[in-house]
């Protein structure tokens, strides 16, 4: 099941909340495989090495996913009210130890040369709204090492910490290589 489809009906509509002052008004919207080239510049920003047929294909994976390993996944984009994607993240729900059902959030990406900061508190906002929707106990977001060691303060990690997020684990990658 397509969160997109089966929760949002479409798209949501985040606009300025009284008394904060926001730039920049976004769409929240799934991303579909048809659009993910759309949001490509913003995953060669983060992801230099992937290309753009890896992202395609990964686009149309995660939002046709594999009931039994997963309840919901796909990609959300925000969008400005001109069409350009200003941030995006991919989730799935899974069933962990301690928490239950977890939304993990991937491929957390905000780039907008105008507000970063206010691409990056939507986004937030939406993956906790995102949770509850989807029944979940918890949310596990994963940032790339380098975002995390080489963002200026006031970034990512600064915004996800101040939305109440803790570091919970440390998590290491080996590639394996096919022989």
């Amino acid at each position: 099941m397509s969160f997109g489809a089966a929760r949002w009906g479409g798209s949501l509509y985040i606009s300025q909340e009284a008394g904060m002052p926001m730039p920049r008004d976004y769409h929240i919207r799934p991303l579909s495989p048809e659009n993910a080239a759309r949001a490509y510049p913003l995953i060669q920003a983060a992801r230099p090495d992937v290309s753009l047929d890896a992202w395609i294909e990964y686009a149309e994976r995660i939002n046709h996913p594999d009931p039994e390993l997963t309840k919901a996944a796909g990609i959300v984009a925000a969008e400005s009210k001109r069409g350009y994607i200003h941030g995006l993240f991919s989730y799935s729900v899974r069933i962990v130890l301690n928490h239950n059902a977890v939304l993990t959030v991937e491929n957390f990406i905000a780039l907008d040369m105008g507000d970063r900061a206010a691409a990056i508190k939507t986004l937030i906002d939406v993956m906790e709204r995102l949770a509850r929707n989807l029944d979940c106990s918890a949310i596990h977001t994963h940032i790339p090492d380098d975002w995390v060691t080489s963002t200026p303060s006031g970034g990512v990690l600064n915004h996800l910490r101040d939305a109440g997020h803790n570091v919970e684990f440390v998590k290491f990658c080996k590639t394996i290589s096919a022989n």
